[in-house]
């Protein structure tokens, strides 16, 4: 009878331990936003789970509801995990971010300082709190915050874009210009670079030059309006929203054919694979539309069985258009 009693006993602790162990794996790594959201409502009403453990919890609840635009809330998740664990530098980081995205640049800046201070050097940090420079008006600082971005990670396609926006404040249009170019060497299917150069070029009454910039951005990305309009001033709006509505088309066909088996590829509905994100989320996972060169390998979100397959550089363009066109419904 004990000999029974102590196996029962074994297997309910075997059970709940395993119950704890997928609670903190959904609330951490879910690609579902309700799954995760449900998950770590869990751990942060249990008393089963730690101070430490309920601090993550908050944060990736921060995270989900950040990323919902829910950005009052998610400050107020962020904050919990920091009164948890105070110094954790990702809930810094994320109440940054949804500072800034709230209007609160001042507050942003203060977060960011701090997650600089606590963190090893990071490039990401120092892009983040230079894009708030840059928003506060805070030109110089957001220049030294981009550069030294750079020094860190000199493959950084988006320091370089938005050191060129910080440039182009100060008046310095040849390096601006030199920075989209870098972004855009990097990465050659960053839309926003492709944008930022053309718009320069057509303040300096580079009109081919900046059609073809124009052109590119908005091929790459149909939901960049003010590509849209310049061309319009330009002369060849019409023409190039056709195209690039066309565009999005064969992106959505090419999607159909290779990525529907295991993604949802559209603006509804959930991946048949847990671990292939669906496709109107994978824009946000890759904000810097940095796509091209992993789906031209045939591995734009890696999972289990995630197939190989051969696309040429316009078809991926394609299926890049296709994705961010969904991102910006």
């Amino acid at each position: 009878m004990r000999a029974k009693f102590l196996l029962a006993a074994l297997l309910t602790a075997l059970t709940v331990n395993v119950a704890i162990a997928n609670l903190s794996e959904q609330c951490s790594n879910s690609i579902d936003s309700e799954t995760k959201l449900r998950a770590c409502n869990e751990i942060i009403g249990s008393s089963v789970f730690d101070s430490n453990e309920r601090a993550i919890a908050y944060q990736n609840r921060g995270d989900v509801r950040s990323n919902a635009g829910a950005f009052g809330a998610a400050i107020a998740d962020y904050s919990q995990s920091l009164l948890l664990k105070p110094g954790l530098v990702t809930a810094l980081a994320g109440r940054g971010l949804a500072k800034s995205s709230a209007g609160d640049l001042p507050g942003a800046t203060a977060d960011y300082d701090e997650a600089i201070r606590l963190s090893v050097p990071s490039a990401n940090l120092h892009i983040e709190r230079g894009y708030v420079h840059l928003a506060a008006g805070n030109v110089d600082a957001s220049l030294a915050d981009f550069t030294r971005a750079l020094r860190l990670n000199p493959n950084s396609a988006s320091a370089y874009n938005n050191r060129g926006l910080a440039f182009r404040k100060k008046g310095n249009l040849d390096r601006a210009y030199d920075d989209y170019s870098a972004a855009i060497a990097i990465n050659p299917a960053y839309a926003l670079a492709y944008a930022n150069r053309g718009h320069l070029n057509e303040k300096q009454g580079r009109k081919a030059d900046a059609m073809s910039d124009l052109k590119r951005a908005l091929l790459l990305d149909p939901s960049l309006t003010a590509a849209s309009e310049a061309l319009v001033r330009l002369g060849s709006g019409q023409v190039i929203r056709q195209e690039s509505a066309g565009r999005v088309r064969t992106g959505g066909l090419l999607a159909g054919e290779h990525c529907s088996g295991c993604h949802a590829i559209g603006r509804e509905g959930t991946s048949r694979n847990k671990n292939a994100p669906e496709f109107r989320n994978i824009a946000h996972r890759h904000p810097l539309l940095a796509l091209k060169e992993p789906i031209t390998r045939g591995i734009a979100a890696t999972h289990d069985e995630m197939p190989r397959f051969m696309l040429t550089d316009r078809q991926v363009d394609s299926i890049i258009a296709y994705i961010n066109n969904l991102a910006a419904k």
